[in-house]
């Protein structure tokens, strides 16, 4: 008996999202992770440069959300082909509304109800296992 292949289900299967990894957006020293799950949601997380790397272990579908660390598990809806979702922070919220863009691209409109500010970010897709970008790192100087 042939097994069939891993099949993704659930509401976002047809999105062109990818679920093996997580997308990257970086402003200043600002890392801001996503994690999509094809059962339709996704997982957030930001941090700075310095913890970024304990920062995927937190992109689990068990997480539990955690607005003062930025950390927020909530649900994603497919409105023809643009992925919406809210994030809750301690004051107020943070609605996304986007579409990917490529295969390792996803651009959302960032919309804080908090500080009425709209911000385009894009985030690049990092597969599980892969180390993050190095470009960057010829800037970063490691304290002595």
């Amino acid at each position: 008996v042939n097994e069939p292949e891993q099949a993704v289900v659930g509401p976002l299967a047809g999105s062109q999202l990818r679920f093996d990894g997580y997308y990257r957006n970086q402003i200043g020293d600002l890392i801001y992770l996503l994690r999509f799950f094809p059962e339709g949601r996704v997982v957030t997380v930001n941090g700075t440069t310095q913890v970024e790397k304990d920062l995927p272990a937190f992109l689990v579908r068990e997480t539990k959300g955690n607005p003062g660390l930025g950390l927020h598990n909530v649900p994603v809806t497919l409105v023809g082909d643009s992925l919406v979702f809210v994030t809750r922070p301690e004051k107020g919220e943070i609605e996304y509304r986007g579409a990917v863009v490529s295969g390792s691209m996803v651009r959302f409109l960032r919309h804080s109800h908090i500080t009425g500010t709209r911000q385009v970010m894009e985030y690049v897709f990092h597969a599980d296992g892969s180390e993050p970008s190095k470009q960057d790192s010829a800037q970063v100087v490691q304290p002595s």
